[in-house]
């Protein structure tokens, strides 16, 4: 009898088969490595090129794939939220912009002994229905029947990494780097500018390098670091001083160190802050403080933070110049106590504030300078002038450095003209002076609003925080809860001063408003008004007041007003009878070289009587300091007269007002 033959059946769905590849949307490539030092092996080819190349084999367009490489030197121990290449991938695994995200190996993504991250990873990949593609398998959390599967597979693919990170690594490749280090040998870790490592195992000759691993100077840097101790002392322990003087003149790190070193030898260049005036490279001001104070220069071995070897290798700084830079900035001794011989460097001594012979000034904290580029809107720095015997206004850069300054008293005076101007003009226009109430009061009840809801965020925050806390077993994540929750305690404690202070300054505003039906009298009498009055009427009717340098001597104050508005007054730095700008020195010499009459040279320097005036001249441009043996113009007025107290002042004033009447001066 034939065979009997039937149809074949249509097979049936493979519930545990591989899931198809999703290639109608975009793909990403998720590339790490742990440290800078491991950018561009071949591990980094792996992640990238041939991944990119292998999802095109797969069916994905080369548009289609998306490159997420944030995250080179971004160890995968870290959270998700302090990655910003993982964050910007889940991103998009939630926004469903993605189908799918390929990595080399699942310890690209995580290396979390706590599993917490992985969870969340999976938990996005599930609900939007993303797999995860590896070399050796696709991972799809959506299967119907072998998602849990995945799951675990992929949790147990992590967990191997952290364990690896955790034992491996730490337990046995970090326990022999420590081995070596408590040796006094290198062990791959920075090496610190002015050294070289000998990695030669034998010599020339062949015989063991007794050198081998240990640090070595580097001729090129270690004489340039050596001047660098000499220059600190030279300039009698002056940080500041001495950096001006090395970023100005020298002595510079070589461009080329790299190409300095001999065979068999290494270094690590890592010094990359470049001088402002002649571009050359040196120490930052804080790696230069640190500088002055490495024992590993005069040949010590520290690991840890410690001290472990003394006198490991050779020094590049003799052992007295050393502990002369070290003894003047370092409070601390080799051993973490507290230095004996600790001797800093100070410009002045501090005076008490009881004895200071000047009230401090009305409106610090108010005044403000644009004339660093770079930092533009710097507040001026308030200080006492111990050798004047008076407050000062300072401008001063990032390094320090001096750009302007004026007295304190000259500034408040300013201001307080200003401001009585101003108060004149909005008392008597009444539209003027219901522009500024509302200014105030718009600008004051907004930043109340913003404040106090910043309060209710951060009081919401440290109750979600509490909730997290009582759920919470792990010791490291307990911590981590806890510096929060003290974190935003603080920043709580911030703003409720913050609502403070514009509490009060609400409080002026209804003074402000008050004091209106006196304000005529306020006027009347404003040399008699408390310097603490004067200063909330400042703050209700303006936002602060910018300082500009228009010469040596010479300064603009200008005001911007709650309104919108502005007014500018131009003064001097200082006193009107010390300080002359350089040209009116040059036009003063002009005059009397000139022979030009004393009534003519006292119209053109009115603010000086003719004292003054010899006295600049013959201190500036002779070398007997005698008025009177160089000036050969017409005199008729005595050394105690000005411009105001001559006759033709009179005259003129007489000619531009002629309704009023004026008498000569005695």
């Amino acid at each position: 009898m034939p065979t009997r033959y039937i149809r074949r059946p249509e097979p049936k769905n493979d519930h545990y088969g591989a899931s198809p590849l999703p290639v109608d949307r975009p793909a990403a490539i998720y590339y790490r490595q742990s440290t800078d030092a491991q950018i561009g092996n071949i591990n980094t080819t792996l992640q990238t090129v041939d991944m990119f190349e292998h999802l095109v084999r797969q069916g994905w367009s080369p548009d289609a794939i998306l490159m997420i490489d944030m995250d080179a030197g971004v160890s995968g121990s870290k959270k998700i939220s302090e990655r910003p290449g993982m964050s910007h991938l889940v991103d998009l695994i939630e926004s469903g912009q993605i189908s799918l995200v390929a990595a080399q190996d699942v310890d690209r993504f995580f290396r979390d002994v706590t599993q917490i991250q992985v969870n969340i990873f999976i938990d996005a990949c599930k609900r939007n229905r993303v797999c995860v593609l590896t070399p050796r398998m696709l991972y799809d959390f959506n299967h119907p029947t072998m998602g849990a599967y995945h799951m675990k597979i992929f949790r147990d693919e992590a967990q191997h990494a952290a364990d690896f990170l955790e034992y491996h690594i730490k337990g046995r490749l970090h326990a022999s780097r420590a081995h070596l280090h408590e040796q006094g040998k290198w062990a791959g870790r920075q090496i610190i500018v002015g050294y070289m490592v000998d990695l030669r195992p034998k010599l020339p000759d062949g015989t063991p390098n007794p050198l081998h691993r240990s640090y070595v100077p580097f001729r090129p840097a270690a004489d340039v670091i050596r001047t660098y101790f000499e220059l600190f002392k030279r300039f009698n322990r002056n940080l500041i001083k001495t950096y001006n003087h090395i970023e100005q003149y020298g002595p510079f790190f070589p461009d080329n160190m790299n190409e300095l070193v001999p065979e068999g030898f290494k270094i690590d260049q890592r010094t990359r802050y470049r001088s402002r005036h002649s571009g050359r490279v040196i120490p930052s001001l804080t790696g230069f403080g640190k500088m002055l104070t490495n024992v590993v220069y005069v040949g010590h071995w520290v690991h840890r933070e410690a001290i472990i070897r003394f006198y490991n290798h050779e020094a590049i700084v003799d052992e007295d110049l050393f502990m002369y830079a070290f003894n003047a900035l370092s409070p601390n001794d080799f051993y973490g106590e507290p230095n004996p011989h600790y001797h800093p460097h100070r410009t002045y001594n501090r005076h008490a504030r009881a004895d200071r012979t000047e009230a401090p000034p009305v409106y610090g904290g108010l005044v403000f300078s644009d004339d660093l580029p770079d930092y533009p809107h710097r507040r001026l720095h308030i200080h006492w002038n111990s050798h004047n015997q008076v407050y000062q206004y300072s401008l001063r850069n990032l390094h320090r450095e001096l750009r302007f300054s004026a007295k304190a008293s000259r500034i408040d005076k300013t201001i307080d003209d200003l401001l009585l101007e101003r108060l004149k003009a909005t008392t008597v226009d009444e539209t003027a002076w219901q522009t500024a109430i509302a200014s105030t009061r718009k600008n004051g009840h907004a930043e109340l609003r913003r404040v106090e809801s910043d309060i209710r965020s951060a009081e919401r925050a440290k109750a979600a925080i509490l909730e997290n806390l009582k759920m919470l077993q792990h010791p490291d994540m307990v911590r981590s809860l806890e510096a929060s929750y003290a974190a935003n305690q603080r920043e709580i404690e911030r703003l409720r001063s913050e609502l403070a202070v514009l509490q009060q300054g609400d409080a002026t505003q209804t003074l402000l408003e008050d004091v209106r039906p006196v304000l005529d009298s306020i006027i009347a009498h404003w040399g008699h008004v408390p310097a603490t009055k004067r200063r909330a009427l400042f703050e209700a009717l303006a936002d602060y007041a910018n300082v500009t340098a228009l010469d040596e001597v010479r300064r603009e104050l200008t005001v911007r007003w709650r309104d919108g508005s502005q007014t500018s007054l131009i003064f001097r730095w200082g006193d009107y009878r010390q300080h002359w700008t350089q040209a009116e020195l040059e036009r003063l010499r002009e005059m009397v070289e000139a022979a030009r009459p004393q009534v003519e040279i006292m119209r053109a320097f009115p603010h000086w009587n003719w004292s003054s005036i010899a006295f600049h001249y013959a201190y500036h441009f002779t070398t007997d300091r005698r008025f009177t043996n160089h000036y050969r113009g017409e005199k008729k007025y005595p050394y105690r007269w000005s411009w105001s107290d001559t006759t033709e002042y009179q005259l003129e004033q007489a000619a531009l007002n002629p309704l009023s009447t004026h008498t000569s001066p005695p």
